[in-house]
Parts: C-alpha cells; structure tokens; sequence
C-alpha cells in the first residue's frame, strides 16, 4: 500500500525543511505552527491533484502541461537545471556537516570528505539501483528520522499549552531577529506546499507501476500517509527549536548552530539524534529529488526535445525502469556530481537554503494554474475532474504565494534602499 508517498515524503522532508521549521521555532516559539499545518494541506491537494491526472489519462505529467503550451515545458526543463543545481549544492554541504559532527576526520578536510564521499554514495545509489533501491533505502530513513525528532521534541521538555494555542489559535508575531516573519513564512510555503518537488510524486507512481485509474484509492492512502509524517515531522522541529533555541533569542546562522545548541542543552543524546536526524534527511533529500527529478528531465527529453524523441512504447517497454536511460545516467551525473566545486568556499548553507526556497515560491502560479485548468476539464478527467474544494485551496495557494512573493520583494526594495 505504500511506496511513492515514502520516496516523496524522503525528497521533501531534507534540509529546507529542518531549516526552515527550526528557523520558524528558534525566530517565533510555538506561534507559526498553524503555519505548517495549512502549507501542508495546500500541498496535499496540489500533489493528489497532479497524481489523479496522470491515472485518469494515463499519460504523463508534463504531457498534460504541454496541452495549454509547450512554454511550460522549457520552464521546468530550465529550472530543474538551475535549481536542482543549487540544490544539490546545499545538500552536498549539509550532507558532510553533519557526518563530520557525527564522525570527525584527523583532518582540516573532513567536512570536504564527507561530503564528497556522501555525493559519491548518492550517485551510485541513483545511478545503478534506480526507484526501486530508493524506495527500499527511504523507508529505513524515515524511520530513522522519525525516531530521532521524537526523542528530540520529548527531551526538550516542550510547553504544551504553547503547543495547543500556536496549533488552534493562528497569529502572525511581529517580525524579530534575522529572518522577518513573512520571509520564513514564504520558505515555509516554499518548503511544505508549493515547491517543484511536487511535480516528482506523479512520476514516482509511473516508476512504481500504478499507472492508471484503479490505483487511486491506494494512491491517497499513500499520499496521505507521506503528507502525515512531513507534518509530524515539522511540528516536532518546532518544537524542539522553539522550547530549546527560543528562549536563547539566538539566530541559527548555520546547521553546526542547531546541532551545538542541542547538544548544549541536552547532552550527547540531543547532539547524537540531531546530528543523526539532520544526516539522514539530507542524504534521503538528495538522492531522492535528483531521481525524482530527472525523471521528470528524461520524460521531457524523449517526448518534446527533437533528436531526444522517441516514438511511443509497447506495453513491455513501458515498464523498464527509467534508469537505464542514457539521458537519465547523464543527468544524474550532472546534478550529483557538478556542485562538488561548492566545498571549496565558505557559503553558508542555511542562508542558501532559505534563499532558494523562497525563490521558488515565484514558480507556484506558473505550476498551479495550469494544472488547476487540465484537472478542470471533463474531456480528460470525466467524472474525476476537480471538486470546488480542490480549486478553492489551489486557488489560496496561488493568492499566497503572489502576496508572498510582493511583501518580500516590497521589504528587499526597503532594505536596498536603506542600504544606499
């Protein structure tokens, strides 16, 4: 009954998300929980809306996209390039952070080790096993995650009644701190509901081999399973950093921050499952968004890109597994191995990963509408096209995301200005 929903919820839930969760609890206490709560939904409609398509149709994500314009096609094509990029590049670093805080080298290098080590690991991983060796590899790491931010959330003894109202009674506090209260709401929005990992989940079920209609009850289960470990997952990081980093008032500038600050306050343990927990999101995170991505890359290549194209596929091709594909080798190695320059500079990766998953708020429109249109039409859905409820929560996201995206760039300007 599971599978997608594991590998989806192992992408999602890497380090934009333990940065931006434990940012929002260290900047804002228990308040922005409700926050995580109503991103989620938002993503739960976006991705079950997206999964119900390619079952009803049969055809693939971006085909359908490429029915109101093959723009949006070159768009994603352009932006997996770029972003996932700059993605692999945080990971790779967060990646060797953590392993170096767990197992320290006799060497100035160890960080670059580990990191390049953990890339290498991830390659092969991609390269040779596939799907189906992810999928089997993420529900060991969820598991392990899980496990060590529910140790985490109950060692820093947490307030519940402060847990309750900041979950049931919504407000938005003054902004305080390095990261005003919009822009960590906008990487929240970019992290838990609006991110292009969202395109991913689609192709995890072609891989899997549910690919049509009679898979839709087993898909939500699926999903909604995977969507309940991200928000479980998130609130535990809340928690944690808003009972433990909170009432320090301190800013975490850097992952070492959150994994020192636990260890100060709860010992060996609190640095050992954080440390822990932080590794393991991060390796799931990259291996999982670069195949679920360059699943995405390798369906635009061999059915848009003339040269790539291929005709269409009996029903034996079909079923082999997508990494045999020459383009999907190439491309696995371009964004597993091209960022391996970025341990050699002094970046920091938290700034980069709330940065970047702000950004990427702007792409929410660009995804969200035409897919709200494809889902809409009785043509290609019949009766499974979208019900008021599902429009209505794409149609907010939209709004959110746009208002997001104008009071951020409105405080950017302000800041610039003051600058000069």
């Amino acid at each position: 009954m599971l599978g997608p929903g594991i590998v989806y919820v192992s992408q999602v839930q890497g380090t934009g998300d333990i940065v931006s969760n434990a940012a929002t609890g260290a900047s804002y206490g228990y308040t922005l929980i409700w926050a995580l709560a109503l991103t989620l939904l938002f993503r739960f409609v976006w991705v079950n809306t997206s999964a119900k398509y390619v079952l009803v149709t049969e055809e693939s994500l971006l085909t359908g996209y490429a029915r109101l314009g093959k723009w949006i096609v070159w768009v994603v094509l352009v932006s997996i390039v770029v972003l996932r990029h700059f993605y692999s590049s945080y990971q790779i670093l967060m990646m060797g952070s953590a392993a170096d805080l767990l197992f320290h080298l006799p060497t100035d290098w160890s960080i670059s080790i580990w990191s390049l080590f953990f890339a290498c690991l991830g390659f092969a991983l991609m390269f040779w096993g596939g799907y189906q060796a992810i999928e089997r590899f993420c529900k060991v790491l969820i598991t392990l995650m899980g496990g060590s931010l529910i140790l985490t959330a109950w060692l820093s003894s947490p307030d519940v009644t402060q847990i309750a109202r900041g979950m049931f009674l919504p407000t938005i506090p003054d902004s305080q701190g390095v990261y005003g209260v919009f822009f960590l709401l906008m990487a929240l929005v970019g992290t838990e509901a609006g991110s292009m990992g969202n395109l991913t989940y689609a192709y995890y079920l072609r891989e899997k081999g549910w690919r049509d209609v009679s898979y839709l009850k087993q898909q939500r289960f699926d999903l909604g399973f995977g969507v309940a470990c991200l928000f479980i997952m998130g609130v535990l990081l809340q928690i944690a950093a808003a009972a433990v980093v909170h009432p320090m008032g301190i800013d975490i500038e850097d992952a070492d921050d959150l994994v020192r600050i636990f260890s100060d306050t709860l010992g060996v343990v609190g640095w050992l499952v954080f440390a822990l927990g932080l590794w393991g999101a991060t390796f799931s995170t990259f291996v999982g968004a670069n195949t679920g991505f360059v699943l995405i890359f390798t369906d635009i290549c061999r059915t848009f890109v003339p040269g790539l194209k291929r005709p269409s596929k009996s029903e034996n091709e079909k079923t082999q597994p997508t990494n045999r594909d020459p383009i999907y080798r190439w491309m696995i190695a371009f964004c597993s191995l091209s960022p391996l320059y970025i341990i050699f500079t002094d970046v920091s990766p938290v700034w980069l990963v709330l940065v970047i998953n702000a950004v990427v708020v702007i792409l929410i429109p660009v995804l969200a509408l035409p897919l709200l249109f494809i889902t809409n039409d009785r043509r290609l859905m019949g009766k499974y096209k979208n019900g008021w409820i599902s429009n209505t929560v794409m149609l907010v996201l939209v709004l959110v995301s746009i208002y997001f995206t104008y009071r951020n760039g409105v405080d950017l300007f302000n800041s610039l200005a003051e600058g000069f």
